[in-house]
């Protein structure tokens, strides 16, 4: 999904998704692209898991926003700095449809304050 900053993108990702899974905040909050694998499985309790977290299934949503920062400053750093390098989450859940999204940085037209 491609927009301005804080455009709204990662909400509407959220819609789709049918799930509170996603990182909020001011100013520039997706600084690595997130590379969304939904799959769709009637019958069981909603679970993500990524690539960058081999043999972690993630069940609380609210461990999947903190992991999403961390991967993020772990590659972007602290600072602005926005980078190429996707973090790619699988979620199951019956709520979401079987599809793969990416949800990108937000276009910025001047440079962010703090940022390399």
């Amino acid at each position: 999904m491609l927009g301005g900053q804080s455009a709204g993108k990662s909400s509407v990702l959220e819609s789709i998704i049918g799930l509170d899974c996603l990182p909020r905040g001011d100013g520039v909050v997706t600084r690595r692209p997130l590379e969304l694998r939904l799959n769709h499985t009637p019958g069981t309790q909603p679970w993500g898991k990524f690539e960058e977290v081999p043999n972690k299934k993630f069940t609380d949503f609210n461990e999947v926003k903190q992991t999403i920062d961390f991967l993020t400053d772990k590659v972007c750093g602290k600072s602005k700095n926005i980078i190429d390098k996707p973090i790619v989450l699988s979620i199951y859940s019956e709520t979401c449809p079987d599809l793969t999204l990416v949800d990108l940085p937000g276009i910025t037209r001047i440079p962010m304050s703090g940022s390399d």
